[in-house]
């Protein structure tokens, strides 16, 4: 019998609650030295109330001036991804998957295709039917948003990811102020607000992971639940859900 190939390694960080600039900083060094290895890393972690604005982002979508922002203590980074603008909050998941795709754009495609296809794969499994669209992009429950895939490439790597409402406080997105498919201000869900009852983020996490190896066919090798160059330390907000 002819031996199966060996699928390429996913090495998997589990962080917890981590700065936004911090992993903007790893992330990068992720890319280079993916220059050098095959396989794939993704990094599950949270972020503190954080404004991301990707590459057909825009300040108008964004409903308070600097200083309000400032007062809630929200942050905005302007960032080399896809996507418009996300809001990071504690009860949210922030996935960055990191992996050589090659410089064609159809790969990146290709690449955005199979984390949607991940994304609808772990919503299922919640009893959650997700379901792409495209104006605005995401991955929608009902009319409402419940993730966002936003990814860029530099030298055949491609890198940032991906946003899955777990279960945040869906209030403090009153901060966004994006059009929604129906002329309205886009809404946004999560998985706990649909299914209205607690889903632990333990559960979610290790299916997320399961779900990567299947859509893009990888092997898991290593489980981190720390980085060696993350060194600030995020201390829990007061919209952060209890432990679960």
């Amino acid at each position: 019998m002819t031996p199966q190939p060996e699928k390429p390694p996913l090495e998997v960080y589990l962080l917890g609650a981590v700065d936004f600039a911090e992993m903007q900083a790893l992330q990068r060094r992720l890319v280079f030295e993916h220059g050098e290895r095959e396989g794939a890393t993704l990094v599950l972690c949270e972020h503190p109330p954080t404004l991301s604005v990707g590459r057909s982002g825009s300040r108008a979508h964004i409903a308070p001036d600097d200083s309000e922002l400032t007062g809630r203590g929200i942050r905005a980074h302007w960032v080399n991804r896809g996507g418009g603008c996300v809001l990071h909050v504690p009860g949210q998941l922030a996935g960055y998957l990191v992996a050589p795709i090659g410089g064609e754009a159809s790969t990146a495609m290709g690449h955005v295709r199979r984390i949607q296809e991940m994304l609808l794969g772990v919503l299922a499994e919640f009893d959650l039917p997700g379901e792409v669209r495209h104006d605005p992009p995401g991955i929608y429950l009902g009319r409402a948003r419940a993730a966002t895939i936003g990814v860029a490439v530099s030298r055949g790597i491609a890198y940032h990811g991906f946003t899955l409402n777990v279960g945040p406080f869906l209030d403090l997105f009153d901060v966004l102020v994006e059009p929604g498919p129906d002329g309205s201000i886009l809404r946004q869900t999560s998985m706990e607000s649909r299914r209205q009852r607690p889903t632990p983020m333990s559960w979610v996490r290790e299916a997320i992971v399961r779900r990567t190896e299947l859509a893009f066919e990888l092997d898991r090798h290593h489980v981190y639940t720390h980085h060696p160059r993350l060194k600030r330390k995020v201390l829990t907000h007061a919209y952060a859900p209890s432990p679960g």
